[in-house]
């Protein structure tokens, strides 16, 4: 009796205080969302949101220890760890000056900062992600519209008003996503896709594009009894949806040809896509990712060091860039402050040439998480599949393609966040498919699955 009074009263106890403690949670989620793109002068640009994780992360671990360093999520940190090691002792053989080795060692642990609260905060929580989601858009709006940067005054959509408009768009979409209302999540898809094509901002047209594609049903799974697609789970479904996907990147550069050949766009955007096209439509736009590439070949396992500067290597970015008949103001560039920081635009290349090789392992660990995390959202279709299919597959073009910063810490822990729980029980499906690979191999029938809605009597 005094057992399960005890048991009664505990759990009333809980009863009582959950509610509060989700609706912390909740508000600290929509705090830092809306904050991730103010930002503050320590050393250097600090985000406002990483203000206010600082003095709460330790009461989130001391909290919610084992779900901040869960399983799945320990060889991330480990990594991490072993990119700060070689960071460190980059700086060390450069003799990095103290400001640098600050700022890049900084980079890295406010990653890992970022990352374990939203490990904590929004893990396992899709509704906490939404509030977290939705915060980020609207702040990014308002500083967009309070306190715009040079380049978002001179493209606004680009460098402005796209990201929370995009995701604002996305949050819309899975809304009617969960409720099977196919009509409507396309027209918003491709809605916001046109106005990115009209306004020649191409990575979206890309990652909407795939998305579309992944998420859909464009191809129906079979027409009466005929079956179109192969079954969920399979080997050849995961080939088909990878062959969806290529088939959606080369739709995006198509569609970006279409519409400068035709006119809808403006001269300047015009003249910028034929002449990034003579040298592809990657490295065309993306000439520093050749140049990293001799970085790194200069000095493949300890790098350069935080903030690399070298000068030859703007001078080797000037000489591609001239070739390919695009402006470059060498001047200007070497005269500016941190004019001489070795280019790079990836996420991958640029860890590489500053902490070496230990850099690359950690970006190329998370573009393995994000392959498997695409095709994890491909077949499960979850309710927020809409903003999870543009979110991961757009990791793997950031690490690729994307310089990592001050803008996007926040972002790129949160995908990681996403991935952690798309992939957290992929390995029994992953075995059952290699599993029934193999049994159709050796022509022994692989067994299936007793029903899920039927409780096994022994466990």
């Amino acid at each position: 009796m005094a057992v399960a009074m005890r048991t009664r009263g505990t759990a009333q106890h809980t009863s009582m205080r959950r509610p509060y403690s989700s609706l912390a949670a909740d508000v600290l989620a929509l705090a830092i969302g809306l904050t991730t793109t103010w930002t503050v002068r320590f050393v250097g640009d600090l985000p406002v949101a990483e203000v206010f994780l600082i003095p709460a992360l330790p009461l989130l671990i001391a909290t919610r220890v084992n779900r901040a360093f869960r399983r799945d999520v320990r060889p991330i940190l480990i990594l991490m760890g072993l990119w700060l090691l070689g960071q460190v002792l980059s700086d060390i053989y450069r003799s990095t000056p103290m400001q640098y080795w600050m700022r890049g060692d900084a980079a890295i642990l406010f990653f890992a900062m970022d990352l374990i609260a939203l490990v904590v905060l929004l893990g396992r929580n899709n509704r906490r992600k939404i509030i977290f989601v939705a915060g980020s858009a609207v702040g990014s709006l308002l500083v967009t519209w309070l306190h715009p940067t040079e380049n978002a005054i001179e493209a606004p959509w680009k460098f402005g008003y796209s990201s929370g408009t995009i995701t604002l768009v996305l949050l819309i979409s899975c809304f009617f996503y969960s409720r099977r209302n196919y009509i409507v999540t396309g027209a918003l898809l491709f809605g916001i896709l046109g106005v990115n094509l009209l306004l020649n901002f191409r990575s979206p047209v890309l990652d909407l594009l795939v998305a579309i594609v992944l998420i859909l049903p464009v191809v129906p799974e079979r027409i009466g009894r005929l079956r179109i697609l192969p079954h969920a789970g399979s080997v050849l479904r995961v080939a088909v949806l990878v062959g969806f996907a290529l088939g959606a990147a080369w739709s995006a550069g198509q569609l970006v040809k279409l519409a400068s050949s035709s006119g809808i766009i403006g001269e300047e955007a015009q003249e910028k896509n034929e002449t990034q096209a003579k040298a592809g439509v990657l490295l065309g736009g993306r000439p520093e990712i050749q140049v990293s590439a001799v970085a790194v070949w200069d000095s493949p396992i300890l790098g350069h060091g935080s903030w690399a500067q070298d000068y030859k290597y703007i001078e080797m970015l000037n000489d591609i860039e001239v070739e390919q008949g695009i402006p470059f103001e060498l001047e200007f560039v070497e005269s500016s402050s941190g004019g001489g920081l070795i280019p790079s635009h990836s996420h991958l290349m640029g860890a590489w040439v500053w902490a070496g090789i230990l850099g690359a392992v950690f970006w190329a660990y998370i573009l393995w998480m994000a392959f498997r995390g695409t095709l994890r959202v491909a077949i499960l279709r979850p309710p927020m599949a809409p903003l999870f299919a543009v979110l991961v597959p757009a990791m793997i073009w950031n690490i690729l393609f994307s310089p990592f910063g001050l803008s996007v810490r926040m972002s790129d822990a949160l995908t990681i966040v996403i991935m952690a729980d798309l992939l957290e029980n992929s390995k029994s499906t992953a075995g059952d498919t290699w599993a029934r690979l193999r049994g159709r191999l050796t022509g022994n029938q692989f067994p299936r699955r007793s029903n899920p809605r039927v409780a096994p009597m022994v466990r």
